[in-house]
């Protein structure tokens, strides 16, 4: 699930911010699969 979601912040159908908020449980992962694909610029903390 974790990936589902990194894979659709890096196609622009979720903001990070947005996915932060709604599941923080899955944000190691989520944050792991955008570091393996080069895509840490998606990364933020800002609010949602």
């Amino acid at each position: 699930m974790a990936a589902y979601l990194a894979q659709r912040i890096i196609d622009g159908a979720y903001k990070y911010d947005y996915v932060a908020t709604k599941r923080p449980d899955l944000m190691p992962g989520v944050d792991a699969y955008l570091v393996d694909n080069n895509r840490t610029d998606l990364i933020t903390s800002g609010s949602a």
